[in-house]
């Protein structure tokens, strides 16, 4: 299994008993079975599509996962990014995935309670959240042109809970990586017995 993304992704706020963070990741590999020699996570904090694509793409390159996830695009929404671009990167990641023979699967960005927490004007809350929406526009689409099934917003209607998230707003806590996890292992499941048939 192959990780790209952001802190979210690499599990901030979220800590392994035996080192280092856990996260929706880790705790996806143990509810699919798959070891931690199995696993790689290449994400890194502050990473954005275009991150993805220049530096943790070339890491994991020549690998043949099973299975990809990507989890990004909250610091695309917070600092802008060129849709066209975004979308670009978006397209080289998942056409890697299905080049190497992987099923992919990839996370929405949420609506954080960052932006009811910190003081930002109405305007740029606006722009984020139309930046949010943007890019999981992106996502679903680049999902359903290489047939990848994307979760509805009714699927992980839980991430409105401020329960899940940390004091800062912008990552999860223990419970809302639980919570991924589980929604992504229901899909990861499914499509990993599709492929074993």
């Amino acid at each position: 299994m192959v990780v790209l993304g952001d802190s979210v992704a690499e599990g901030q706020n979220d800590p392994d008993p035996a080192g280092g963070w856990l996260g929706w990741a880790g705790r996806l590999a143990h509810e699919l079975g798959v070891s931690r020699e199995e696993t790689l996570n290449v994400s890194d904090p502050g990473a954005t599509i275009e991150d993805v694509a220049r530096t943790q793409l070339p890491a994991v390159r020549e690998l043949r996962p099973a299975l990809v996830v990507l989890g990004c695009g909250m610091n695309d929404a917070l600092r802008g990014f060129e849709r066209a671009a975004a979308a670009a990167r978006l397209d080289e990641v998942f056409a890697w995935a299905r080049s190497r023979g992987a099923i992919s699967l990839a996370i929405p960005v949420p609506r954080p309670p960052l932006l009811d927490l910190a003081p930002m004007s109405q305007f740029r809350k606006k722009r984020t959240v139309q930046r949010i929406h943007d890019f999981n526009e992106e996502l679903a689409r680049v999902t359903r042109e290489f047939g990848i099934p994307f979760p509805a917003r009714a699927t992980v209607e839980k991430v409105a809970d401020p329960g899940i998230w940390s004091a800062d707003g912008i990552h999860l806590n223990p419970r809302g990586h639980a919570y991924v996890a589980e929604v992504i292992a229901n899909f990861a499941r499914s499509l990993l017995r599709e492929r074993a048939m």
